[in-house]
């Protein structure tokens, strides 16, 4: 890259850095860019500032512009050591470090939960392979994530890290991206405690082989159908409604089958396959947004949403794997009573948690 187009980049990177702090809150927290021009990739990232140490002078948690005047070479070394893009070359340097604070726009001058990270990264000739890593991740829950919009010419990517998944290849291929899709599915159900909740209860009636098999082909049915029509169609639910309406379904579903047991419904097979469909529409419109929020969309999006869908089926597979197991070892100890007893205690803490989940998701 031509040292004059380089030095007018950086100058521009300085211009953006050194606009009034107001104008900071344009870069959503914990989001950024990646834009890969020539040999040099530009990164624009917003970081918690609690995944930094040794600034907070007046310890409020937060970053004020004065501490970052103060301990800015000590937050830039650990930017440094935190952030990486690696390829078969090595290594690539971080140049043209600028960090600015980014308030809220009703206090602009106020101390800030994030910072904004502008640099560049220098990639050596012919390198290949390229891998970026971030391991500067907030304390608190919703810190766990970094949303980052990758371009290079003509082709897009959304690469998500978090702590278990730290580093990421940049654009890959689209196997490469089929199998990333796989496995944050998996991940999706194995992680996601309402959906593994969920689970647990529609299985927990269905200990036949062939009732296995008929609720997970219903709750794959119907979580396809929205996730497609969401993901694929821009059929969007807010989330608001959605995250409510999950953990209702968890309490109607565990309220049908202790109904359907006091009252020793026949034909209740059939009803409970219905509702397991009409619950995981839900649940799909659920799944859609972490689907979007992992970058389904532009190119790959196809090969995104089969990845994805095949995770989700990877991961009900282990859960209804693993709770068979349990269920049959609960058998061989305490016979039939065991299994009922197992069975009535685990709709009654779906209840307990699905109520739970209401009302803080509705309410709090």
């Amino acid at each position: 890259m031509p040292s004059w187009l380089r030095a007018w980049v950086l100058t521009c990177l300085l211009a953006v850095s050194a606009m009034s702090a107001a104008h900071a809150h344009w870069v959503v927290s914990q989001r950024g860019t990646l834009n890969i021009v020539g040999d040099g990739a530009y990164m624009v990232l917003s970081l918690p500032v609690s995944s930094l140490t040794g600034f907070d002078d007046d310890r409020d948690g937060l970053l004020s512009i004065q501490e970052l005047r103060t301990h800015g070479a000590s937050i830039e070394s650990q930017i440094k050591r935190g952030v990486s893009l690696d390829s078969d070359q090595g290594r690539s340097v971080l140049e043209g470090l600028l960090l600015n604070t980014a308030p809220p726009d009703s206090t602009p001058f106020a101390p800030s939960t994030h910072l904004v990270v502008l640099g560049r990264f220098a990639i050596p000739a012919l390198a290949t392979d390229l891998q970026l890593g971030l391991r500067l991740f907030g304390t608190n829950a919703d810190e766990q994530t970094e949303h980052i919009a990758v371009t290079r010419g003509a082709q897009a990517q959304l690469m998500t890290l978090t702590p278990e998944h730290p580093q990421g290849a940049v654009l890959p291929s689209a196997w490469a991206s089929l199998a990333q899709q796989v496995r944050q599915g998996a991940w999706h159900v194995l992680s996601g405690a309402d959906h593994l909740l969920f689970l647990l209860v529609v299985l927990a009636a269905a200990w036949s082989l062939r009732q296995v098999v008929l609720v997970l082909t219903c709750f794959t049915a119907g979580h396809a159908v929205t996730l497609v029509a969401c993901a694929g169609y821009g059929l969007d639910v807010p989330g608001a409604w959605v995250e409510p309406a999950i953990a209702a379904t968890i309490v109607g579903m565990a309220v049908f089958d202790r109904w359907s047991v006091h009252r020793s419904l026949t034909g209740a097979v059939a009803v409970r396959l219905t509702l397991v469909f009409v619950c995981a529409l839900i649940h799909g419109w659920g799944l859609a947004g972490a689907l979007t929020d992992l970058g389904v969309g532009g190119m790959g999006k196809a090969m995104s949403l089969l990845g994805f869908n095949v995770g989700i089926e990877l991961g009900q597979l282990v859960v209804a794997f693993s709770a068979a197991l349990v269920m049959r070892l609960v058998r061989q100890l305490s016979g039939p009573v065991g299994v009922t007893q197992t069975t009535r205690l685990a709709s009654y803490i779906a209840m307990a948690l699905g109520t739970f989940w209401f009302f803080q998701r509705a309410f709090g």
